[in-house]
Order: structure tokens, then C-alpha cells, then sequence
């Protein structure tokens, strides 16, 4: 056919080929650059972990309260001596007696002038006082009550006393020991402890109560004195 020339396939495709790729090496240097940084993707940038926090302080917890548990107490004496009797045996020592009677309104000056006529009296007799002085309450009611006076004396006398006094002997036998300590005005509150303590045991008690002062009552002050409270046993 006139005018036809054959071309071989293969040959045109080669061809084509090296003419793609001197296109993109003649295009290569306007891709430098900033161009190529546009046209290449961006990576983005690794994600970081958040910094680390400091722990947080622990709020403040005040310390528990503790309630305060209740306290049991026993009943004590005046003076701070616990109620505690101690039954003893009295063996029977001679004495200067005086008795007489008083209200209780005038309870301790009577009292205590009593026990100044025995000293007086020991000392017209030529005696000498030889112990504490022990009162004896033979009876009572609400408003005044008898007693007895009794100073323990050594020596011996040919002379009668005077001024309604005796010689005699002081109680013997069993009792139970009570002590007080401070006011003679807060001897109420020992003496109703006692009747407690006494129904409380059924202990019989013939009403007699006897006081031994430890401390001199004509001397020391009614507000400080040491008294043993004896309650003679059947």
C-alpha cells in the first residue's frame, strides 16, 4: 500500500518510555526546594506522653477523737481516807472520867472545856496524862446527846477527885475502827457513812459510840483533827 510504513510496537513503546523520563529529569531541579517540601506529605510528629504529674499530698486527717470513758469511784471518808473499818480488841487502861450533856449546836466548846477540867484534875492529883483522850456518846437525839469524858492516866493518887469526876477504867473488848480525818463539823458525814456500812453488814450496835482523838482536841484546831471512831461488836 502506497504511503504505509510499518513501525515495530516495541521500538515505539521504548521510545516512549526514555522521552517520560527525560521529562521528569528535566523537571527535577523546579521540584527542589520548597516545591518539594509542599509536595512531599507531611509526617506528623510523634505524639509525646504528658509529663508525669507530681502525686498529689494526702489531705490532713485530724486524729480521731476518743470519748473519755467514765470513771468509777467508791465513797471515801473526809480526808480522803477510804471507809475501810479494822475490828481490834481494846484492853482496858485506867482513866479520869467526867460526864455531862450538850447540844450539838454547842457540841465541840463543851467538849473541849470538859476535857480541860480532867487535865486540870489530873494535875491537882498528881497524875500524869498517859494516852489519847477518848469521848464516849452514851446517847442521843436529834437535838443533844450525853457523854463521857475519859483521860488515860499513869501514876496513883490517895486523893478523891473533885468536881463530879471518877476514876475508872476505859471500855475493853471488840470493835470496829473507823477514822476521820479533818473538820470536826464534817464528822456527820463519817458518822452517817458508818450507819451505812453497819446496816449494809447487819452488824448489831447498842447505840454506843466511842472517839479516840489522836490529835489533842484542846489544842489543835477543829478544822484538822485525827479521830479513830470505835464501835464496840456485841
Amino acid at each position: 500500500m502506497a504511503g504505509f510504513r510499518w513501525v515495530n510496537v516495541e521500538t515505539m513503546t521504548r521510545a516512549a518510555g526514555c522521552a517520560l523520563l527525560g521529562a521528569q529529569l528535566a523537571l527535577a531541579p523546579a521540584l527542589s526546594g520548597p516545591a518539594l517540601a509542599q509536595a512531599q506529605p507531611q509526617t506528623p510528629p510523634a505524639a509525646q506522653p504528658p509529663a508525669a504529674q507530681p502525686p498529689a499530698e494526702a489531705p490532713l486527717t485530724p486524729p480521731p477523737v476518743v470519748d473519755p470513758k467514765p470513771v468509777e469511784t467508791t465513797p471515801v471518808a473526809p480526808g480522803g481516807r477510804a471507809l475501810a473499818p479494822q475490828e481490834i480488841t481494846l484492853s482496858p487502861v485506867p482513866v479520869l472520867a467526867l460526864s455531862g450533856n450538850a447540844t450539838w449546836e454547842e457540841a465541840y466548846d463543851k467538849l473541849v472545856a470538859a476535857v480541860k477540867q480532867v487535865n486540870e484534875e489530873l494535875a491537882r492529883l498528881g497524875l500524869t496524862r498517859a494516852g489519847d483522850t477518848f469521848i464516849v456518846y452514851t446517847s442521843s437525839d436529834d437535838l443533844s446527846f450525853e457523854y463521857e469524858v475519859q483521860v488515860p492516866f499513869s501514876g496513883a493518887t490517895t486523893q478523891k477527885p473533885g468536881g463530879g469526876m471518877k476514876l475508872a477504867g476505859s471500855h475493853a473488848g471488840k470493835v470496829l475502827k473507823f477514822a476521820h480525818t479533818g473538820s470536826f463539823s464534817d464528822m456527820d458525814n463519817t458518822y452517817e457513812q458508818i450507819a451505812n456500812y453497819l446496816d449494809e453488814k447487819n452488824v448489831d450496835q447498842n447505840e454506843m459510840y466511842i472517839e479516840q482523838y489522836r490529835t489533842d482536841i484542846v489544842t489543835a484546831s477543829p478544822e484538822s483533827l485525827e479521830i479513830d471512831i470505835l464501835v464496840p461488836l456485841p
